[in-house]
């Protein structure tokens, strides 16, 4: 790594550390993820208590501890991915930093490199937090657990982590198309959380299952599963087919910081 590109990653930590409110709000995401992940994970272990052999033979206590808490903790994660450009927008400051930074391309990789790193980190934290916590809450309600040791649960837990790195990255991508943090910030939830998770409810089957299937986050979360379900993608395919989907929006974001105008 360069030295400039040393200096600016290191400016730009600066930038997210300096804001009064990110460090409470990415903290706040990951308690999120670890206290709703717990609750979910009750509700989930008193459920296979009464559930049928073929309930109980797709029950996945890893996922499960995670999955929860992750729904509504990476809108925070992505809001905060759109804030990393727009805020500078929005005060102007974009100004200050291509002048002193006139490579935009480097000035953008170092954002999603500094906000990628941030996210990787706290998503790993939150991951294994709602792991442990969430199978002593399975345990206690009587319902198995998993290990660290048992195949794919490590890869699972981590994989949370990655993936929270990608929705921080896809916030950073869709912040630099749009610029503003409102309709950014919209599109983000939009497509993190409105249509995997509302909008197949709403479409003929055939639809749904495919969003279901296929969607980037839809397909991404795999990663965090152990339990392979005959109709859903395999645990890194799936991830890479989001990892592919964020990689065009970023691609997308330099294109349009390099040509057009601040």
């Amino acid at each position: 790594m360069s030295v400039a590109i040393a200096d600016t990653i290191r400016s730009e930590w600066t930038k997210f550390r300096t804001i009064p409110s990110n460090i409470p709000t990415i903290l706040t995401a990951v308690a999120l993820m670890v206290g709703l992940g717990a609750a979910t994970a009750n509700g989930a272990a008193k459920g296979y208590l009464a559930a049928s052999e073929t309930g109980r033979a797709v029950f996945d206590p890893t996922y499960i501890s995670m999955y929860g808490g992750f729904l509504f903790a990476q809108i925070t994660v992505g809001a905060l991915g759109v804030l990393v450009v727009t805020h500078e927008y929005a005060t102007g400051l974009i100004r200050t930093s291509v002048t002193v930074v006139p490579r935009r391309g480097r000035l953008l990789a170092a954002k999603v490199a500094t906000f990628g790193l941030i996210a990787l980190l706290m998503g790993l934290v939150a991951g294994f937090g709602a792991y442990f916590l969430g199978q002593r809450v399975i345990g206690a309600a009587g319902a198995p657990t998993a290990s660290l040791g048992q195949p794919g649960v490590l890869r699972a837990v981590v994989g949370m982590g990655l993936i929270w790195a990608l929705v921080g990255l896809v916030g950073v991508a869709v912040g630099g198309l749009m610029r503003a943090t409102m309709s950014a910030t919209t599109v983000v939830v939009a497509i993190n959380f409105i249509i995997p998770v509302i909008t197949p409810r709403l479409l003929p089957d055939a639809v749904g299952d495919w969003v279901t299937t296929y969607w980037p986050i839809s397909a991404g979360l795999q990663v965090t599963t152990t339990v392979q379900l005959p109709d859903r993608m395999l645990p890194w395919s799936g991830f890479g087919v989001m990892a592919a989907f964020t990689a065009v929006l970023l691609l997308a974001a330099f294109a349009l910081f390099r040509s057009r105008d601040t």
